[in-house]
């Protein structure tokens, strides 16, 4: 008599289940999904770029875009007047914080929005373009906007540098969200799978 013993349930013929049950499958529905959230996001990123791009070749600030901006600083009673702010402009404009800017954002865009498509199409090359459009924005983008934090610390009040500042966070953090966003089909195994899936045929033998 030995000790060795096995328990079985009811029924249990001992075969195992094959390991194909609890293997990752291909997942389209997240990368698909990704794909639309990043070119919403690329739109938003040229709709930006091309503004600043325009500002770096605008000899004034546009007085139609300036009287909102200063009531918005007068309604939470920051002193800012036309002329201030028109020197932050140009000065904004010749350090070229518009140009770094704008540039990153609309070029990065472009490559966000194609890669965006190639994604929804289940295509890798469309991450790859993602997380190089996104990390052109990420860099180029929070760059810009610190350029005009220091500009705005040398010229307009210190409420609107702060803003200023607020800005250049928030920028780089939208802009590590779309990193992150354009990253997740190659770490996710299931969403790699589906990428540039190809139709193979398997011979079974009976």
């Amino acid at each position: 008599m030995t000790d060795d013993f096995s328990i079985r349930m009811k029924d249990d013929d001992g075969i195992a289940p094959p390991a194909s049950i609890f293997a990752p499958r291909p997942d389209k529905k997240g990368p698909k999904t990704i794909a639309i959230l990043l070119i919403f996001g690329s739109l938003l990123m040229i709709v930006i770029g091309f503004g600043d791009i325009q500002n770096s070749l605008a000899k004034d600030f546009p007085e139609a875009d300036l009287e909102p901006i200063l009531e918005n600083y007068q309604n939470q009673e920051v002193n800012i007047t036309a002329e201030d702010y028109q020197e932050y402009h140009d000065e904004v404009r010749d350090e070229g914080a518009y140009s770094v800017r704008g540039y990153s954002l609309f070029v990065g865009g472009l490559l966000v929005l194609v890669g965006g498509f190639m994604l929804f199409r289940l295509k890798l090359l469309g991450v790859k373009l993602a997380i190089s459009g996104s990390l052109i924005g990420l860099i180029g983008g929070f760059a810009g906007t610190w350029m005009m934090v220091g500009v705005s610390g040398e010229i307009l009040p210190k409420g609107v540098t702060e803003i200023t500042r607020l800005m250049a966070y928030m920028c780089g953090m939208c802009m590590a969200i779309c990193v992150a966003l354009a990253i997740l089909p190659i770490i996710n195994s299931s969403a790699r799978m589906a990428l540039d899936q190809k139709l193979t045929l398997v011979n079974e033998e009976e």
